[in-house]
């Protein structure tokens, strides 16, 4: 067979792994753009736009974080 193989146990591993990470990540970037938008006292939309800019970078990070782990647990071998 000429294809790669799937390593099911490498697979399992990096998607536990992300969604564990992911949601850290994305809680904590929530959780940044409400705290910076209500101590400043910036206003509703202000906040609303901290929130979107702080979860964007979180999803940038999770994606970093899904690069990291697939070339650390090569899923296909």
């Amino acid at each position: 067979m000429a294809g790669k193989s799937l390593n099911r146990q490498n697979a399992l591993t990096v998607i536990c792994a992300t969604i564990l990470v992911g949601t850290e990540i994305l809680a904590a970037a929530l959780a940044l753009g409400w705290a910076v938008g209500g101590l400043t006292g910036w206003g509703e939309e202000v906040t609303m736009g901290l929130i979107g800019l702080s979860l964007a970078l979180g999803i940038y990070l999770c994606w970093l974080f899904v690069k990291a782990a697939l070339k650390a647990e090569p899923v296909y071998e």
